[in-house]
């Protein structure tokens, strides 16, 4: 038999079939630990949570997490149970952020000598086991994620968007970081936890507070709720009554006020970027909740207009001097561009911690030109808009299992690019992270789940297929 082999399946009824045993109605370790990892990450500070067990490697929480996660995934995978049902995924899913991890290792062997004369292997080596746990966590969220089981994390990333939202909130009115805090006291027998960089009043030559939420930087902090904004906005557009709108548009405005309080420009900046690409892709959908929107500005003017006080940042002599700094580090760093154009000086050189020996650019798409060249510079970008190519055939469809989430996950991907360019982002973990774990939904939406025996029997003796989330073709 020669050609093209059709399996008849319809998407709706390939989601279906499989849901009884879709998380969190499920007894499957992986997506409780998935979800357990989220929780982790939008309420612990979880790289100054610091486990008191001696290593050869940085011992953070998050690296602990990654570990058990992939350990469960390849336990299931030599000793679990086959599964009935086989989840294709589209051809090149994985394409970015393989040759990423390619030319990161590249560069530095290209760069050893040098490296090592400079003493830069330490942060070289921390950064690069990063790098393996960021795509370790994406290769098996995306393995063991469920069509639908989409529908249930949007949902989870909402209430821990609107929990981090509120506590951040708290912090800038009382000072008080809950979030380290408590931490603290739940992880005192077993690990060290960093002291919290919040400080609401400055000394006068100080600038703005530092409001940090879990983690050591406003703007990782305004990162990841920007990247939440676009689930609870599409679970609100694609409410079917208003009673069941209601709670996400909420969620959805104390997810901006959470980022708006950090008094950073990019509470601002991203989120509008996020609403924009919403409505430039769903325009009817996102009409319906223009009036609630309408509404919540006007609340927000008249009862707290200090909320608004990143967007008045734009004005202000110390943000001007701000973007100033960042930009005048552009010209300067053409020399060391041009002595390692394709490769750069190595993945990880770079060290944000000390800004008195290197220059700090607070734009990764600069500092990956810089570590890695213009050969990983293209791999990076590939590896930040690969998860919109992979899902572009399910981001309008009427499928409510498939169409929202690849909506939301994507437009969270596409505002992990835009905060890219605002600051060094892969120097703090929680947005990155969060970044592959969309990234990994955007390929389980448009992924094909089909019976495996079907399957099997029909791949015998045949040619090449074509996948899409309508069936195998």
């Amino acid at each position: 038999m020669s050609g093209p082999v059709e399996i008849v399946a319809s998407a709706p009824s390939s989601d279906l079939t499989p849901a009884a045993d879709a998380w969190p109605r499920t007894r499957r370790p992986l997506p409780w630990l998935i979800a357990g990892f989220l929780v982790a990450l939008f309420l612990l500070p979880i790289d100054s949570i610091h486990p008191k067990v001696p290593l050869p490697f940085s011992s953070d929480l998050d690296r602990f997490l990654v570990a058990l996660i992939v350990a469960v995934w390849v336990a299931g995978a030599l000793f679990g149970r086959r599964e009935s049902f086989a989840r294709l995924r589209p051809r090149g899913w994985a394409a970015g952020v393989l040759t990423f991890l390619f030319l990161a290792v590249a560069s530095i062997a290209v760069n050893v000598e040098r490296i090592t004369n400079l003493g830069e292997w330490d942060v070289a080596q921390k950064k690069l086991a990063v790098l393996f746990a960021l795509a370790a966590l994406f290769a098996v969220v995306a393995l063991t994620l469920r069509v639908a089981e989409l529908r249930p994390f949007m949902a989870l990333i909402v209430v821990l968007a609107t929990l981090t939202a509120l506590g951040t909130i708290y912090e800038k009115q009382t000072g008080h970081n809950v979030f380290y805090e408590t931490a603290g006291k739940v992880f005192s027998p077993v690990a060290n936890v960093d002291p919290s960089p919040t400080e609401i009043e400055p000394a006068w030559n100080k600038g703005r507070p530092t409001i940090t939420g879990p983690t050591r930087h406003g703007l990782s902090v305004t990162s990841i709720l920007s990247m939440a904004l676009p689930f609870a906005v599409v679970l609100g557009a694609v409410a079917p009554t208003l009673r069941r709108r209601l709670p996400w548009v909420a969620a959805a405005g104390v997810i901006v006020l959470g980022a708006l309080v950090t008094q950073r420009k990019s509470g601002a900046v991203i989120p509008a970027f996020v609403l924009l690409a919403l409505f430039a892709l769903r325009p009817r959908q996102l009409l319906r909740l223009a009036p609630f929107g309408i509404v919540a500005l006007a609340l927000a003017l008249a009862v707290a207009p200090g909320v608004f006080s990143s967007v008045q940042e734009f004005g202000h002599a110390d943000s001007r001097s701000s973007t100033k700094g960042r930009t005048s580090d552009y010209p300067a760093v053409v020399p060391d561009l041009l002595t390692d154009p394709m490769l750069g000086r190595g993945f990880g050189t770079l060290d944000s911690q000390k800004a008195d020996t290197y220059r700090i650019f607070d734009n990764e798409y600069l500092g990956e030109v810089f570590q890695v060249g213009i050969l990983g510079l293209l791999a990076f970008l590939a590896m930040v808009v690969g998860p919109l190519f992979v899902v572009r055939s399910v981001l309008r469809s009427d499928n409510p299992l498939r169409g929202p989430p690849a909506l939301a996950a994507g437009a969270g991907c596409l505002a992990f690019g835009v905060a890219t360019a605002l600051y060094d982002i892969l120097s703090f973990p929680q947005a990155p992270y969060l970044f592959f774990v969309m990234a990994a939904m955007c390929v389980c939406a448009a992924s094909v789940e089909v019976p495996a025996a079907e399957l099997e029997r029909r791949r015998v003796g045949l040619g090449p297929y074509q996948l899409t989330p309508e069936g195998l073709r």
